[in-house]
């Protein structure tokens, strides 16, 4: 009795907030820096120039969490986002809003925010570099298109904000070397789509 009691509050909790898992796939547009010339073998540090290059890269995201009321859902949101040679996995408190709903069962205009911290434990660094996580915002705006079966199609449109710290140590012999730190701010614009559970 008492196994069936604990059962019962389970599934009332997800019975009254409902569980969804949004995952969608999708590219960020903007533009990276890349270094263009060598570090010479010298006692004196040589100038780090870089050059600006626009880029297209991967993105991954699944959001779990639950619906608190009709309209709102919130939760975690984890993903993979790729910036060249780099790879950030960002985790993130998120929520998902719907906005406007003209008829029953059409289309309905979202929005959604996910703020929190990329983590490096996709990454892996080339020899002499460490790379380091930072700030990550992501606010979108797009549409889902839902079902018969109760799940949805997602389209969004967004801007995306993630920091990152990179540090180079050179060695030139074993009484010299130097480190750079270099903090770099990457701004895209974000096109993704997905499907609602």
């Amino acid at each position: 009795m008492t196994q069936g009691l604990a059962q019962d509050k389970k599934y009332g909790f997800f019975k009254k907030y409902p569980f969804v898992n949004i995952t969608e796939l999708g590219a960020s547009f903007g533009r990276n820096k890349y270094q263009t010339n060598a570090y010479y073998n010298s006692y004196y540090p040589q100038p780090i120039l870089y050059q600006t290059q626009n880029r297209v890269n991967f993105t991954l995201h699944t959001f779990n969490g639950v619906y608190v009321n009709p309209k709102t859902a919130i939760g975690l949101t984890v993903g993979v986002d790729s910036y060249g040679e780099t790879v950030l996995m960002p985790i993130s408190a998120g929520i998902r809003r719907n906005l406007v709903q003209k008829k029953q069962g059409g289309s309905i205009l979202l929005g959604s925010l996910d703020v929190g911290y990329s983590t490096i434990w996709l990454n892996e660094d080339n020899t002499g570099y460490k790379t380091s996580g930072g700030l990550v915002v992501c606010p979108t705006i797009g549409y889902k298109f839902p079902m018969r079966n109760g799940s949805a199609w997602m389209m969004n449109f967004g801007y995306r904000f993630q920091r990152a710290e990179y540090k180079q140590q050179r060695t030139e012999d074993q009484f010299y070397w130097t480190e750079s730190n270099e903090v770099r701010n990457y701004r895209r614009m974000v096109v993704r789509f997905g499907i609602e559970f």
